[in-house]
């Protein structure tokens, strides 16, 4: 299916979908970034925000609709300065993919923001948001549950991959952040920088068929979850998101890009366990392999990522200044 045919699928869901206070929908990640002729990846969804002007409702998650499976959040309706300095919200509604506008605001909204997106100062603004979560890696609390606490490290600790994108103006992927990255730095001769990385998450030097290994593990693991999509991460772990979380992860392993696909594995890994803890003993490895294995070793592999700060924002200032 085409990437314009996605979203038009996603607009005749939204069509029939009203919250109170619906304001608007619009599509973000990479089905706002294709091309509408290019192809839907068999290994990716269609993102879809839909804006509240009141009580925002829980996130609705992944559901299939016309054979598109739709990834559908919600955020509050925010005027274009905070939406500008969101690492979040500026990529997509900068994108300007509507559908729907009920009164025309979010069109405004879309101007508004186009137009001032890739001006240094916004640019750098949304880089230092996300530099602000990397800095509270160094208050994590380890004397949560496991999969708690790596939830709460692994996702600080990817935010580096994004500060890179955000400086380039680039899509802030999720699954796909390592790759997209890898794919910034080696265009703006930073390899080595792309390799410190992944030094911090601790997966710099882990082999092609360990990460293989720890793939098979998760895909065990994530068959046995008695998930629930009325919990959080449930529709992120039901057979519908199978393809992306084992499938697409598989694929990065076999091009070659099975230490850009660690970090999505240990996040997976950590949500089974918030459902079952039949998957610990293959999260507990994965972290031997990434040095944070105990509560202590964990907090040292946080300490890393925010003691590398001063050289991510050194890297993300030249880019910002090459990216024009």
């Amino acid at each position: 299916m085409k990437i314009g045919e996605a979203r038009a699928v996603a607009a005749r869901w939204v069509a029939g979908h009203r919250v109170p206070g619906f304001a608007g929908a619009y599509v973000s990640g990479s089905a706002a970034w294709l091309p509408a002729e290019a192809e839907l990846p068999a290994t990716s969804d269609v993102d879809v925000v839909i804006l509240v002007d009141g009580e925002v409702p829980p996130k609705l998650g992944k559901l299939r609709h016309h054979g598109v499976l739709l990834d559908v959040g919600y955020a509050p309706v925010q005027p274009a300065e905070e939406v500008l300095a969101s690492p979040a919200l500026a990529p997509a509604v900068s994108r300007g993919v509507i559908l729907a506008d009920p009164d025309g605001s979010l069109a405004a909204l879309h101007a508004a923001v186009a137009a001032r997106f890739a001006l240094p100062h916004w640019v750098r603004a949304r880089c230092e948001a996300l530099e602000e979560r990397i800095a509270a890696l160094a208050r994590l609390d380890d004397g949560r549950p496991l999969a708690e606490r790596v939830l709460a490290w692994a996702f600080p600790a990817s935010l580096p991959t994004l500060v890179i994108l955000t400086a380039v103006r680039a899509n802030p992927t999720v699954r796909r952040r390592y790759v997209a990255a890898r794919e910034v730095l080696t265009r703006y001769g930073e390899a080595d920088f792309h390799e410190e990385v992944l030094g911090w998450l601790g997966c710099a030097r882990l082999a092609r068929a360990r990460v293989a290994a720890h793939l098979d593990r998760l895909a065990d693991v994530y068959d046995r979850v008695p998930y629930d999509p009325a919990r959080p991460y449930g529709t992120d772990l039901g057979p519908e998101a199978r393809r992306i979380s084992i499938d697409g992860t598989r694929e990065l392993i076999e091009q070659g890009l099975h230490r850009e696909a660690v970090w999505w594995i240990v996040v997976t890994l950590a949500r089974c366990l918030t459902f079952s803890p039949y998957g610990t003993a293959a999260l507990r490895e994965l972290l031997d392999d990434l040095g944070a294995g105990t509560p202590e070793a964990m907090r040292e592999r946080a300490g890393a990522v925010v003691a590398g700060l001063p050289r991510l924002r050194r890297g993300r200032e030249a880019l910002i200044r090459r990216a024009g």
